[in-house]
């Protein structure tokens, strides 16, 4: 179970997880709209995906009630989310992690994942941050897009 990514004359990648900041990434106002449900259960037939959230709109729980089988939702627990998500990047396998977010506690854990995302949504995102990863989209779902459909990613970070 894995999505692989060969890049011509550069990277091969094996994605195994994917990570996704919650609040301004994968949702907007903590819900995640239904086209992106509807992605996230085509990608989890591939990767273990996993949501790590400081749960800003209190939706943890009912996401969990509500696509908790597809992923694991994580609730950051200190005061430090940044270093926080990076951690927990790492503890994956930076290797086989792909990473997803769009603000200023998302940036250590960007440069944690073997490949990054960059999302800049309905919320923003946070300028520093779009110069740290791999590939820089305007809406969750073309990120998703392009995970289930690897040579988008190919097309776009090919040398």
């Amino acid at each position: 179970m894995a999505i692989h990514v060969k890049v011509p004359w550069g990277e091969k990648y094996i994605i195994q997880n994917v990570v996704f900041d919650l609040n301004g990434t994968l949702a907007t106002n903590g819900e995640i709209a239904k086209t992106t449900e509807e992605l996230l259960k085509e990608l989890a037939q591939n990767t273990k995906i996993y949501i790590i959230t400081a749960d800003t709109h209190n939706t943890a729980e009912k996401l969990k009630e509500e696509i908790g089988e597809l992923c694991e939702i994580i609730v950051l627990t200190s005061d430090e989310h940044d270093l926080e998500k990076a951690r927990f990047v790492h503890s994956l396998g930076f290797r086989e992690t792909v990473t997803l977010g769009n603000g200023a506690n998302d940036l250590k854990m960007v440069q944690e994942g073997v490949l990054s995302f960059g999302v800049i949504g309905g919320e923003g995102a946070y300028g520093p941050l779009l110069t740290k990863v791999d590939i820089v989209v305007n809406n969750i779902d073309h990120a998703i897009k392009m995970l289930l459909n690897p040579m988008k990613i190919v097309a776009t970070i090919r040398t």
